[in-house]
Parts: C-alpha cells; structure tokens; sequence
C-alpha cells in the first residue's frame, strides 16, 4: 500500500467491533480512521435474536516470565477495547497483581462459549429524515456526524478464566509442575488434580494461590473470587457450564453505501477531500481498517499512529508544498509499519503451514538421510520477508566428535524464553548411516520456545550433527484467537 492509493487489501463492506458496554447499541455509527463511535443515522430497528449454532473453546496459558505476563495483560485489555478513549478493566485483572521469578508460573486456565452472529436484515433499514437530509447535502457532513458504518449486528459469549499464582522453592519443581499440565487443555478436573497433588505433596516447597472471574451465570453479575480452595476449580468449572449465560461482545458493522447509493462506495468515500489528499486519506482509512481486524496482538500499538496521520491529512493546507511533502512522508511510514504487522502474520502463518506434525519424539537412526526439518527455515534471502529481517534470530549447534569405545550423547536446547520457535532443521553431516541417532525432545511451531535435540554416536565411532534453530519474539508475534 502507498500514499497514492495503491493497496493489496480489500475495501471492507462489512467488519467488526469489540462491544465494550451500553455506548455500543444497534444503529451506533462507526468513525474508522479515528476508532470512535458516532451518533445513530438510523430509525429504529431490531436483530433476529435466535441462535443457531454455538462454538466451545477451551484455552489454557503458562507464564513463567515478566513479559509474558505484560503480554497476557496487553492483549486482554486490547482484546476488549477497540475504541479510541474506552477505558475498561481487562477480564484477567488479578494478573495486574502477580510478580514472576525463576521459580513460579501462572496458570490461565479459559473457557469461552460464543454464540453464531445474529443481524438485521440491512436491506429493510432505513435513514432517519436528519440523516437522509444530511447525506444529501454531501458524504463530508454525513460522515462527521455519523461515520462511515453502522452497527447492524453482534455476537455473544460467555468466559470462564481462572488465573493460579504458583511459588515454588526451585526451578525443577516449577518445570515439573508446567509438564504436569501440559495437554490438559478444557479438561478442568485434570488441572485441578494435578495442582492438588502438588500442593498437597509439597507443602513447605510449594504455594498456591488461585483466583476466578466468570461472566454471567443464571442471570448473577459477572463474578470475581479470590484466593480460593483449588478444588473450586472443577466446582466452578461445573456451575459455569451449567448456568452461562452468553452477552454481546463483538458488534458486526456494515457500510452506509448498503443502505443508500448516495454514500460512495468505500473505493470512493474521501473524493471529496480533493486530488491532493483524499488518496493518502483512502490509504491510511485502509490502514486503519486492516489494523482493526488483524490478529496480531501487539498491532494495535500502530493504531494512534495511523490516526494522527488522518487528522494530519484532513488539517493540511493542500497550498504548502512542504506540508504536503512532510504529510506523504509520514503517510509512507504509517503504512510500512503496517505492512510490517502484515508481513509477521503472515510469516508466523507461514511457520504453522510448514510443520511437520510426524516429527518422531523417539530415537531416530541416521539411516542415511541428509536432514529433517519443520516449520519455517529463516527469511534470509526472501524478498517477501525483507522488511522485518530483523524479527528473526538464527542459532545453530554443531555435534561432532571422534570415536570412543563408548556412546557418546551430547544435547543442546536453542532458544529462549521470550521466543517463538518458527523452524528447525537437523543435519546428518556424514550424509551416512553410520553418524547415530537423535532425539527431538520439544520444538512445536508457533508455540514452543526453543528446540531441544540428544544426539548419540555409536560405540567406536563418532559422529558430526548440527541443530539449527529459528525464533521470533514471543510477544511480537502473539496471535489472538480469530473473533468468530
């Protein structure tokens, strides 16, 4: 995407929009470029409310770091307020409290229970006589009053969190006690044993502290239970599943140019804006609207951005040359950092579609083979990925040794704990049959850290392996769940 319009995205009729509380109603208009709603241009009107179809997705989070934490904090609270000037308090505020070291973790264990949308029939709305007379004196007023969407729609859920703080006196005990959850996601009376057992098996070594938040249950207001017995969990868990009740939490926008030919078509709103500036105007509304639906978590950040830039657009005197240099110029780089955003989507996108999910986790023979690799092996030399080189960090390890009369093991984990492992390959360097054998212990795409590899040469001889390994920052590339 430039200043001068050009754009690989599409122009959007319909989008979305975090509910965040009674301002949002059926009719609300919808200032893109300045994420701010605006007044109704709509007569009244109602939403079918049945349901018919309902999803269960079950979540589960470990943090062990600070910036995990900031992470899981950030993206909550970003998750749940879109809107320029809304300030709410995120689902998992206890977070807000907890301190990270060496020696604990927090455990986020979820539920959400989402309704299919529900909408109006747009084709039977109509304008009020305001709005009609509004939009016929020109598109400029009508949108400064209104916006350039309206609210036609939403989609309900129900949320389940449950937040544990978990101190122990040792490292080894905190990585014991994160295994023992692993693969235990939705299944709420598996978490609850496990933590039980340590508890109560490592009483002066080991201290829980565990908290719950859950929205509407039986027609109660959404509660909050501190520092609670463990074995609540399954107890609430249960009451949850029984009782939720589902409220809106994403409002469905639709375009004004649905209703009434004579609001241009989103490919030519801002032509009134002029020759000089409506493009670059049009390019940032794009930006903006390409932000506002991207699940990248920390892509929200660049939102500010592209809308000083429109306010900067639509204030300039289109007769000072250097005011409108200055302007293309920071046009230009509202757009790069959103392409950016783009371009590490689609690389963590790229990782996932290219793991091997057969990668054995026993010992495997070199048998002759050259290599095994999954997920993404570097950008070095993609000009696709060239704008966010920088994103990547390649570690490699190399294993090679001379006989002895016995096996001999060597094991190396590359990665940390803010990274995102997004590939990995392992050389057989002897290209032979006799170099050993490997073991992958951990290296899932997209949600490990790091990769952890055993090599073992055979008794009487040695053996030249290599581990390379590809990672991302973890929080960069954190991607929330699709909204529906």
């Amino acid at each position: 995407m430039d200043s001068t319009g050009n754009s690989n995205s599409s122009f959007k009729t319909y989008m979305e929009l975090g509910w965040t509380g009674g301002h949002i109603t059926h009719g609300s208009g919808y200032d893109v470029a300045h994420r701010q709603l605006r007044s109704s241009a709509l007569e009244s009107f109602k939403v079918d409310p049945s349901v018919t179809g309902r999803k269960y997705i079950p979540n589960m989070h470990t943090i062990t770091t600070s910036e995990e934490l900031k992470t899981r904090i950030k993206a909550d609270v970003e998750a749940t307020v879109p809107l320029e000037g809304v300030a709410i308090e995120s689902t998992n505020s206890y977070l807000r409290s907890v301190k990270t070291s060496d020696t604990s973790l927090v455990q986020v264990i979820e539920e959400i229970i989402q309704d299919d949308p529900v909408r109006a029939s747009v084709h039977n709305l109509k304008l009020t006589a305001e709005a009609g007379a509004l939009l016929a004196n020109g598109v400029k007023d009508f949108t400064e009053k209104y916006g350039e969407y309206f609210v036609y729609g939403h989609i309900s859920r129900a949320r389940f969190t449950a937040v544990c703080n978990i101190k122990t006196s040792s490292k080894d005990l905190r990585e014991n006690i994160k295994s023992s959850l692993a693969g235990k996601v939705g299944d709420a009376k598996g978490i609850s044993a496990a933590l039980e057992s340590y508890n109560s098996s490592n009483k002066e070594s080991c201290s829980m502290d565990m908290h719950l938040e859950v929205d509407r249950i039986g027609g109660k207001d959404p509660e909050k239970k501190p520092h609670v017995e463990i074995g609540e969990l399954v107890k609430a868990w249960d009451q949850f599943q029984a009782d939720f009740e589902t409220t809106p939490y994403m409002a469905l926008l639709c375009h004004y140019s649905v209703l009434d030919s004579k609001f241009p078509i989103p490919q030519n709103q801002f032509q009134y804006l002029g020759s000089k500036i409506s493009a670059a105007y049009q390019s940032l509304y794009l930006a903006q609207n390409e932000l506002s639906n991207s699940l990248m978590v920390q892509a929200a950040s660049c939102s500010d951005t592209v809308a000083k830039a429109c306010d900067l657009v639509k204030s300039l005197n289109v007769n000072d040359e250097a005011a409108v240099a200055h302007m293309h110029k920071t046009v230009q780089d509202c757009l790069a950092e959103v392409e950016q955003w783009r371009l590490r989507f689609d690389l963590q996108s790229d990782a996932k579609k290219l793991e091997d999910t057969n990668m054995s986790f026993s010992w495997v023979s070199s048998g002759g083979q050259k290599e095994w690799s999954s997920g993404k092996l570097g950008i070095a030399g993609d000009p696709k990925y060239s704008a966010i080189g920088s994103d990547v960090k390649h570690r490699r390890e190399q294993f090679s040794t001379e006989w002895k009369s016995y096996r001999q093991y060597q094991t190396y984990s590359l990665g940390d704990a803010q990274d995102s492992v997004i590939g990995y390959r392992i050389t057989n360097e002897w290209n032979n049959n006799d170099n050993g054998w490997f073991k992958l212990h951990h290296g899932a795409i997209r949600q490990d850290s790091s990769v952890k590899v055993e090599f073992c040469a055979e008794t009487w001889r040695g053996c030249n392996w290599s581990l390379d390994v590809w990672t991302v920052p973890k929080i960069m590339y954190e991607v929330q769940q699709a909204k529906f």
